[in-house]
């Protein structure tokens, strides 16, 4: 055997960091996940910090009552978002409000719910918005619970 040099050179380094970093990002964000779920940091932190149907951690048995609904219909650039929680209104018990963000996790609106008028049920208007959004259920009792759908 030649004396073969097998320390990678500086360009194949770069390469390689590069498509380590992209992999990381796209781990990492829920927006861009192949899979369409929740990944990375998020897919970490559902069930602890967070609850999804999928992810109840402590509240297990409770998403059904606190996970969001949502129903979506699009008219050209108009986008209007529904959401729902399936749960009573009382001063001990309640859903205290609906949060929506972005595909980034950005705050975009929200709506509080007056429990001696309210049940739990948001509309959010957006227009030209496309890709993933996500509702947060806030429950004062159950803690936050998020659904996510997309526009098209």
């Amino acid at each position: 055997m030649g004396n073969q040099n097998l320390e990678p050179n500086r360009r194949q380094v770069l390469t390689i960091a590069g498509g380590s970093a992209a992999a990381l990002l796209l781990a990492a964000t829920p927006g861009l996940a192949a899979d369409g779920g929740l990944r990375g940091h998020m897919r970490a932190l559902a069930g602890k910090v967070f609850y999804t149907t999928e992810q109840p951690g402590r509240w297990k048995g409770k998403a059904g009552g606190h996970a969001p609904l949502i129903k979506m219909d699009k008219d050209c650039n108009d986008v209007l978002i529904r959401s729902a929680t399936k749960h009573p209104m009382s001063r001990a018990h309640h859903i205290v409000k609906h949060i929506l963000l972005d595909g980034e996790l950005n705050f975009v609106k929200e709506q509080v719910f007056d429990i001696d008028f309210d049940m739990p049920r948001a509309r959010f208007e957006l227009q030209g918005y496309r890709g993933r959004f996500f509702i947060v259920s806030m429950c004062n009792l159950h803690d936050n619970w998020i659904n996510y759908a997309d526009v098209a």
